[in-house]
């Protein structure tokens, strides 16, 4: 069930941010502060609307907060679904929005002053389809998410300017958009429920900028309990990449995007799962099973998906293909760990360095990031 409890001073907002929240003690305020302005102060807020949609639970355990923003363009509403999953709130946040750009927004996440004016300006200038938010954590620097080309700002590519590795669609994207890509947070998924509405996105918009060295979008590190943080059997970890690479749509993409996209989430998703799963202990019974049914299924995807990995990388990854037995993968975790620089940086072919995808091209790139 889907209420609107209620929603003050409407107006024409450019764009329109949706919070899910689930926790009261989520710092939900610090958000919206970060959007429409200190209480008092938002004579002058940049015409950017927030939707909070308050996950089963109450709106009213967040009165104080609703109160200090009546004067602001907010608007509060109850999702009852008993799903402990982002993916109902996001989507019912989206569903309401009436604003022509659209975004989504973690709870005890927040912009950095000036982040908010910088993106309506370039709204309002450029009229792009999709505007990625810049990154960082909380007191942290800039993150080089995705890797764009040195002063690529309009129009980025997804393969050449690395759009895969942002995961999560932190961005404000056209809001027919939505519609006509059919993007949706898959619901019922404790993590990875973002995975096949940014692929889509990033490969199917024909309009996405991105401004690096802008104020941006801080990931926040102090909320009390985060659903995505809990932890996770191996079926959580992989099915939401199992399910994209089994989309019709994603078998279409033109090798080069299809490499992209099975490239990182080999690196980053089942790399880092094995890596972390390998340090903590060991493997329950199934596991590498199924890490090796997701290698198996990306392969199948872009043959060449391997290739750019490095040798440190390369040899774990080749021990869970093989099936080799947990001791083994467990011993080529340790290698990792232990790898020199030539095996961290250099892969098997002399020519894969140079790719893309490499991991001394990308290090290369880094310096001077973000121009």
């Amino acid at each position: 069930m889907l209420r609107e409890v209620w929603r003050v001073r409407a107006g024409a907002p450019i764009a329109e941010v949706v919070i899910a929240v689930h926790d009261a003690r989520r710092p939900v305020g610090r958000a919206i502060e970060s959007i429409v302005g200190a209480p008092g102060a938002q004579a002058d807020a940049p015409p950017v609307r927030v939707t909070v949609v308050c996950h089963n639970l109450p709106a009213t355990a967040f009165g104080a907060t609703a109160e200090r923003f009546a004067d602001a363009d907010v608007r509060w509403v109850e999702l009852h679904d008993g799903i402990r999953s982002p993916a109902g709130p996001f989507n019912h946040g989206l569903a309401l929005a009436e604003a022509p750009w659209v975004g989504v927004m973690g709870s005890d996440d927040s912009f950095d002053p000036g982040a908010i004016d910088a993106l309506v300006g370039h709204l309002r200038a450029d009229a792009p389809q999709v505007l990625l938010y810049p990154l960082r954590h909380q007191d942290g620097p800039p993150m080089a998410n995705p890797l764009s080309r040195r002063a690529r700002h309009r129009r980025l590519d997804p393969v050449k300017d690395r759009l895969a590795y942002r995961t999560a669609p932190l961005a404000l994207i056209q809001r027919p958009l939505v519609g006509e890509l059919g993007l949706q947070f898959a619901a019922g998924l404790r993590s990875g429920e973002d995975a096949g509405f940014s692929a889509r996105l990033w490969n199917l918009a024909e309009r996405i900028d991105f401004h690096p060295a802008d104020p941006g979008y801080v990931i926040g590190a102090d909320a009390v309990d985060r659903v995505t943080a809990a932890p996770m059997d191996v079926e959580d970890e992989v099915r939401p990449y199992r399910d994209l690479f089994a989309e019709p749509w994603v078998a279409a993409l033109p090798g080069a995007r299809r490499e992209a996209l099975v490239v990182k989430t080999i690196r980053i998703h089942l790399m880092g799962a094995v890596l972390r799963r390998a340090r903590a202990g060991g493997f329950a019974d199934g596991d590498l099973e199924a890490y090796r049914g997701l290698l198996t299924a990306g392969l199948r995807l872009a043959p060449d998906a391997l290739a750019p990995m490095s040798r440190r990388d390369r040899a774990v990854l080749d021990a869970v293909l093989d099936a080799a037995p947990e001791g083994a993968v467990g011993e080529a975790v340790r290698r990792h760990d232990a790898a020199h620089r030539a095996d961290r940086l250099l892969t098997r072919s002399p020519w894969a360095v140079l790719a893309r995808e490499s991991d001394l091209r990308r290090m290369l790139r880094y310096v001077g990031w973000p121009r």
